[in-house]
């Protein structure tokens, strides 16, 4: 149940990556990423998660893997948690902050620290971002 779960939402997001003109690569039963997607100015290497909770825990290990493989490919590591009934929620791998032995986030955290999905694939600008170039 929970593998059709993250297939279904890592299938899901993939289509929204199309969506956004990118090319994606679904690397199923990876012990590395779950997706790697480019269009030729940005590239991503996604860690998909869903959770029907209000909460999340990321191991260590499963940071680092996104932190080591988007830096050998070139890519921006990226955190892709669904909250099931509340939409997609994108973290930037090197800006999540570590909470005792794991990685946390909350529904709350993610509805004012995560990116779109505009911000993820360049689209749109965040605010911190204009602000910086500006």
């Amino acid at each position: 149940m929970r593998y059709r779960k993250g297939a279904s939402a890592e299938r899901e997001l993939i289509k929204m990556l199309e969506k956004e003109g990118f090319a994606v690569v679904r690397s199923a039963g990876s012990k590395k990423v779950d997706i790697v997607a480019g269009n030729g100015k940005t590239y991503l290497c996604i860690e998909v998660k869903t959770t029907r909770s209000d909460k999340l825990y990321l191991s260590e290990e499963d940071l680092m893997k996104v932190k080591s493989f988007s830096s050998t490919f070139g890519g921006k590591g990226i955190i892709a948690v669904k909250f099931i009934n509340n939409g997609w929620y994108f973290f930037d791998a090197e800006e999540l902050k570590k909470s005792g032995k794991n990685y946390k986030i909350s529904l709350q955290i993610a509805k004012h620290r995560a990116k779109t999905l505009e911000e993820v694939t360049g689209k749109q600008k965040s605010l911190v971002e204009v602000i910086r170039s500006g």
